[in-house]
């Protein structure tokens, strides 16, 4: 192989891995920022397909800022460890479990943290976060093409690609 070749060769390996780099970097980053969302989106649906209703035991029920939060307990065949779970529900499923000290829940067999009150009132935060996060993501790749393709000038004046 002649020098010259050489020198191509080993520059188009050093093109190909750097842009192969930055993708696979771009790749991991979408992936870290739905991994959240979908997890959450794959456990709301096993509960739905697999999880079984208990009735779990209210510890406290309270109003914060017209927002009703209840603490409760799952039955100890669900859950030996006997933990403490929380949840914002709606009025009437407030008022039910106050007067009771019961609520109504769906849970995982096996998996106690994978459960939902009934009536409870569900948070976008982790949508909004994963395409706020796929926004910002969208706009680097899309400012790191730009600058690819669009001739930049050098510190001398003359245009060069960038």
């Amino acid at each position: 192989m002649t020098t010259r070749r050489r020198t191509l060769v080993g520059a188009f390996r050093r093109s190909l891995s750097v842009s192969f780099v930055r993708r696979l970097v771009l790749l991991i980053a979408v992936l870290l920022v739905n991994l959240p969302a979908v997890h959450q989106a794959w456990t709301d649906h096993r509960i739905d397909t697999t999880g079984r209703e208990v009735e779990a035991v209210v510890l406290e029920a309270r109003t914060i800022n017209g927002r009703h939060l209840v603490d409760y307990r799952l039955p100890k065949a669900f859950d030996p460890g006997r933990n403490t779970f929380s949840a914002s529900v709606d009025g009437a499923t407030y008022e039910l479990a106050q007067e009771s000290d019961r609520l109504a829940v769906r849970v995982i067999p096996g998996r106690p943290g994978a459960n939902r009150p009934d009536g409870e009132v569900t948070n976008s935060l982790l949508l909004v976060a994963a395409l706020s996060g796929d926004f910002i993501l969208l706009l680097i790749g899309g400012m790191w093409l730009y600058r690819r393709r669009v001739p930049t000038a050098s510190p001398s004046g003359e245009n060069r690609l960038g």
